[in-house]
This record gives structure tokens, C-alpha cells and sequence, in this order.
């Protein structure tokens, strides 16, 4: 059994907590009316590159690996 502070504490925070789950609970918020537009797809003649963006990434992150390796 808790102490009779303990007791009334609980009383006090577990009905604050109760409403204010509540209150955040009935105020749904609701979207702008004026989304932005979405961007124009990318034309069909733009070149595509040469190594992909994902080999580019890769080896980058393995250089930037040896380098931290390198300064432990």
C-alpha cells in the first residue's frame, strides 16, 4: 500500500493526464487547403549519368571509412 502523499499524488496527476490525452485526442488538425504542386517529371532527354548514383555513393563511404580508419 503507498503512503497517504504518494496516494494523493496519484489522485492529482492520473485525472491531469486522463485529460489531457483527451484534449489532444478531439483536436484533429486538419491539412492546408493549398498544397504546393507537385514538380514536373524529368524530361525524357535528359541524359542519365554514366555510373550510378548508388556506385558513386558507394565508394565514396568506403573512402571516407579507410580515412577514419586511418586517423584511429
Amino acid at each position: 500500500m503507498l503512503p497517504e502523499p504518494a496516494r494523493r499524488c496519484c489522485a492529482v496527476i492520473l485525472p491531469i493526464c486522463t485529460l489531457s490525452l483527451t484534449a489532444c485526442a478531439s483536436n484533429p488538425q486538419m491539412p492546408p487547403a493549398d498544397l504546393p504542386a507537385l514538380p514536373p517529371p524529368p524530361s525524357l532527354s535528359t541524359p542519365l549519368p554514366s555510373v550510378s548514383y548508388l556506385t558513386i555513393a558507394g565508394v565514396r563511404m568506403e573512402s571516407w571509412q579507410r580515412k577514419l580508419q586511418g586517423t584511429q
